[in-house]
């Protein structure tokens, strides 16, 4: 059987509200069965890219948000996992890591999803209504665990 190994960097942008309270940013993305997820920007690492740049390059690339107006406040975890790409020649299995960072977006403008990446739309959460969403990398418990952090 092939593998694969596979870098990526994932962000969890928040910006505070008027009121000073918490959003989460959310993309809809529209999987290889045609249904909508709930996903938070993440992609491949360049060979050239630290962990960190490359979260603030997808980040800014598939929200169309500048990338002068993120902050990395911390870098959360490294995951890692393995799956089989049904969708590439071979099947091969992918053994993924992804370096997640949370990021605050320090500005007002609203982002413009990707299309030709699959991005349907966005939305800003509430972070106190995270627990009741399903998010990939179980999201709700990675926000609680690291709350304080939110500044």
């Amino acid at each position: 059987m092939v593998k694969i190994y596979e870098k990526s960097s994932w962000g969890i942008v928040y910006r505070k509200s008027k009121e000073n309270k918490i959003d989460i940013l959310l993309l809809e993305w529209l999987n290889a069965k045609q249904q909508i997820e709930l996903v938070t920007p993440k992609w491949h690492m360049e060979s050239w890219e630290t962990a960190s740049q490359t979260a603030l390059r997808e980040t800014s690339e598939e929200t169309w948000l500048s990338q002068k107006d993120f902050e990395i406040i911390k870098f959360i975890t490294k995951l890692n996992y393995t799956f089989t790409a049904w969708y590439l020649e071979d099947n091969p299995l992918v053994d993924k890591d992804v370096y997640l960072f949370l990021i605050k977006y320090k500005w007002d403008s609203e982002p413009k999803p990707q299309k030709e990446e699959r991005f349907v739309w966005y939305k800003w959460v509430p972070i106190e209504e995270i627990k009741d969403l399903e998010v990939k990398f179980d999201l709700p418990s990675i926000i609680s665990k690291n709350k304080v952090y939110f500044i």
